[in-house]
């Protein structure tokens, strides 16, 4: 393999490795598009640390995505609604970013090595210092804490792949104030029941990792037997 075609197979890999996500049992990721918004719970079976391993879509960074309050605990002042429209007028620049990163600078790697090559570098880090601003000055506008941007930027300056995931890492420094039950609520009609199982099948294995007179194990099997299909009208 040559140079150049090892150094983008570890751009890649780096950049893959930087979508995974560890989330807590029943906790989900909320992708708030406009026209079709997402919830995913991340694998039923694989877990690190005690965690569920969830994987961001690798063809879309450019669309925020958030984490929910974890099931009956944790705490947020930020709400869903403001996270996304600080943060989903930025969509632009992060195509930008995958596009310079992932599909410029490998063209010119191979094909211009030259100066089309550093020009398509500058850029690149240009743009990812002008969406840390922006990021930045936006939060700080919408009274979101800032300070995680400040390990997230040396990041993403210091390993220029991890920039294109900018966005949504941005949006992944906090949690929303909503749990999966409230984010199920606003995926449309079609999409709720895949949600619903989704979560039910978190919470199944949740309660296999406690013991039965545990109360987070009772609260868990209400929340089981709400999201079941045959409980009629008290279904959430």
């Amino acid at each position: 393999m040559s140079a150049e075609a090892t150094l983008v197979a570890v751009a890649a890999a780096i950049y893959l490795l930087d979508c995974v996500v560890l989330l807590e049992r029943g906790q989900a990721l909320w992708s708030p598009h406009i026209s079709r918004p997402g919830l995913s719970f991340g694998s039923n079976h694989y877990q690190l640390g005690g965690r569920v391993v969830a994987l961001l879509n690798p063809l879309t960074p450019f669309f925020p995505s958030f984490r929910t309050l974890p099931l009956f605990t944790g705490s947020s002042n930020v709400q869903a609604p403001a996270a996304a429209s600080t943060l989903r007028p930025l969509s632009m620049l992060g195509l930008l970013q995958l596009l310079l990163v992932l599909v410029a600078l490998p063209y010119c790697l191979y094909r211009a090595p030259g100066w089309p090559f550093f020009a398509a570098l500058s850029l690149a880090y240009a743009n990812a210092i002008l969406l840390l601003g922006l990021l930045w000055w936006r939060l700080r506008g919408a009274r979101i804490a800032t300070r995680p941007l400040i390990g997230l930027g040396f990041g993403w300056l210091a390993c220029l792949p991890l920039s294109v995931n900018a966005l949504r890492k941005a949006g992944l420094a906090f949690d929303v104030a909503m749990d999966a039950r409230e984010a199920i609520l606003l995926l449309h009609e079609r999409d709720r029941e895949r949600a619903r199982g989704n979560l039910a099948s978190q919470v199944a294995e949740a309660m296999q990792e406690l013991e039965e007179n545990d109360e987070q194990h009772r609260r868990l099997a209400d929340l089981k037997r709400q999201l079941a299909p045959e409980a009629g009208h008290g279904r959430l």
